[in-house]
């Protein structure tokens, strides 16, 4: 897909920028990776479809090795304050758009300590946005750093990426998601059962069905779901936090900034995450909830992956969290567009490939081996 093709219908159709109610324009928001030449190429063809029309933007680059160097030479005061720069942006940008991913997603190992300091600036950032129910995007690009860093050849990561893309706007992924809509709405109680052990349930009674299909439409925004995912491909629901029993094993697991981990089992009581294992890297697991605060242990998220065109990248969770056949669960932070109730510096995704596994809502077989169970 031509760039500007794609800029034309992310900007129009997927988030709806332009003129206002009021008559005004949007302000919008747009921060990229500098550090890739593509990343940089497409982000200036969306702020030109952003001028198109109408609308004011803030361009800014960004990169992870910017933000390591960033965190290392900032006294702990300074961290421990709101930018009066982000304060402003929160309150006033009508959409913020992120576009690229981390060009080196560990960079912030050895830095747990410094960027705990920020996280109840960031939880407040979270309250401000959500409470005005500003409209973000978060708009993956392969960046080769990230790739390398994933283990996954650029080659590949980028084929991977443009295939989920494609895949975003095809009737085929909007079938996949209103079949999970439906077997999700209006119930009670979900259980996830799987080869190695894995029997957890919670209950999601009186929560939305949210579809993340790569576009806001009235009934989304009239519901305050403000936020798109490109690649898109996902159906999730906020479980009622305190109500999940059981445990999960997933066998791969990527945390950005933190690392990977293999075989990490997750045992849940009363919706909190109360012990955990991994066959490697249990360490990046325990660094990574240290950095963080509030409920960062609490199930914050359940989801369905619907794009026929994602594949595993190894840590690109906006990839391998859409991979049709797997589900994830979040813990940590999923007010705003999840309309849970959990306060958090951090949401974390955690994907299980379920070719071995089952979901059953209500008693009813709704996944079988990945697949609907129809």
């Amino acid at each position: 897909m031509e760039m500007g093709s794609l800029a034309r219908k992310f900007v129009r159709r997927s988030m709806r920028i332009g003129k206002k109610r009021n008559g005004k324009y949007d302000a919008v928001r747009i921060v990229y990776n500098r550090i890739d030449s593509s990343c940089e190429k497409f982000a200036l063809k969306v702020e030109e479809e952003c001028w198109r029309v109408g609308a004011h933007t803030l361009l800014l680059g960004y990169s992870s090795e910017r933000a390591k160097i960033k965190y290392t030479l900032s006294p702990e005061k300074s961290l421990r304050e709101m930018s009066p720069f982000a304060e402003v942006i929160a309150k006033r940008a009508d959409t913020l758009i992120f576009i690229g991913e981390e060009d080196k997603p560990n960079w912030a190992m050895g830095l747990a300590a410094k960027v705990k300091l920020t996280a109840p600036v960031r939880e407040k950032l979270h309250e401000i946005t959500d409470g005005r129910k500003t409209r973000w995007a978060y708009f993956g690009w392969p960046v080769p750093g990230a790739a390398r860093a994933y283990g996954c050849a650029v080659k590949k990561f980028r084929r991977i990426f443009f295939d989920s893309i494609r895949k975003t706007f095809t009737p085929e992924l909007i079938k996949l998601c209103k079949f999970y809509h439906d077997a999700l709405a209006e119930k009670n109680e979900v259980r996830i059962t799987a080869t190695g052990g894995t029997d957890l349930t919670f209950r999601i009674k009186g929560r939305p069905v949210l579809v993340d299909d790569g576009i806001l439409s009235n009934e989304d925004i009239a519901r305050g779901d403000v936020g798109v995912n490109i690649p898109a491909g996902e159906v999730f629901i906020a479980p009622l936090e305190t109500s999940a029993d059981g445990k999960i094993l997933f066998e791969k697991v990527a945390i950005p900034g933190f690392g990977k981990l293999d075989g990490l089992e997750l045992k849940f009581r009363r919706g909190k995450v109360v012990s955990y294992e991994a066959v490697r890297g249990r360490e990046n697991f325990t660094k990574f909830l240290k950095a963080n605060t509030g409920e960062k242990d609490r199930i914050g998220e359940f989801g369905i992956g619907t794009n026929p065109g994602a594949a595993y990248t190894g840590g690109s969770i906006i990839i391998d969290e859409k991979i049709f056949g797997t589900i994830h669960i979040a813990i940590g932070n999923n007010r705003g567009a999840y309309h849970g109730k959990n306060r958090a510096s951090s949401h974390l995704d955690i994907i299980k490939d379920m070719r071995r596994g089952q979901v059953f809502v209500d008693g009813e077989l709704v996944m079988n081996r990945g697949k609907p169970a129809r």
